[in-house]
């Protein structure tokens, strides 16, 4: 009897290998999580997504109900969104914006500058403030043409646009003065930066990221391949 007692005792002392292996384990499991989780990129957020439930924020090209969407983001006083929107983006707007297929959404937005401000703002406000009065395609097409220009990023350049447009000028001055767009265009460059732009122009292709002034056939071949599937 007392031999058996203590063989019971010692049977009760000797060490669970298994359950200490599996906290070890667990606990590996654990860190290695917490470790993704930590160096995991952030979702980025939908630029088109945001337009859509702000569409004071954003402009919007061609049919609403077209089949794909695209989304620039272009700077005025960037070159390379000159020679998109001047050259490529015409063609573009007649054989797809044009004939209801795609959807243009612009993002007015302007690149911050090394003293932290952001120099285009005036652009960007005045091609908003043109698009209260229907006119903000043909604006922001004529601000690009000022670029190289003395009348670029000025009042007066865009009154001149103003008055060769057609615009209300009164009307328009006015929203100059009141200046009501600066909170929605600062709301779309941090939109842009959380969906991960950094560099302009850049677009979203059905929600594919495009960078820079591609050649005209690249666009066209995303945009094919999108309405042929």
């Amino acid at each position: 009897m007392t031999k058996r007692a203590r063989r019971r005792r010692s049977a009760k002392k000797q060490t669970n290998w298994t359950f200490i292996g599996g906290i070890v384990v667990g606990g590996v499991i654990l860190f290695a999580g917490l470790i993704y989780l930590a160096f995991r990129e952030p979702a980025r957020l939908s630029l088109l997504g945001f337009c859509n439930n702000n569409p004071d924020n954003c402009i919007v090209i061609g049919d609403e109900d077209a089949e794909v969407a695209v989304v620039e983001v272009s700077d005025y006083g960037c070159s390379h969104c000159r020679d998109f929107n001047l050259e490529t983006a015409p063609i573009l707007e007649e054989q797809y914006v044009d004939t209801n297929q795609v959807k243009w959404v612009v993002v007015p937005f302007a690149l911050q500058g090394q003293t932290g401000a952001f120099p285009t703002m005036p652009s960007t406000i005045a091609a908003m403030c043109a698009n209260e009065q229907g006119a903000f395609a043909d604006f922001h097409e004529a601000l690009f043409e000022l670029q190289s220009t003395p009348l670029f990023n000025t009042n007066e350049g865009f009154m001149q646009v103003a008055t060769a447009l057609d615009l209300d000028t009164e009307a328009f001055s006015s929203c100059l003065s009141d200046n009501p767009f600066t909170d929605r265009v600062l709301e779309n460059i941090t939109m842009a930066q959380q969906a991960g732009i950094n560099s302009t122009p850049s677009f979203f292709i059905d929600g594919n990221l495009l960078a820079g002034n591609q050649p005209l056939s690249v666009f066209q071949q995303r945009l094919d391949s999108l309405l042929d599937s």
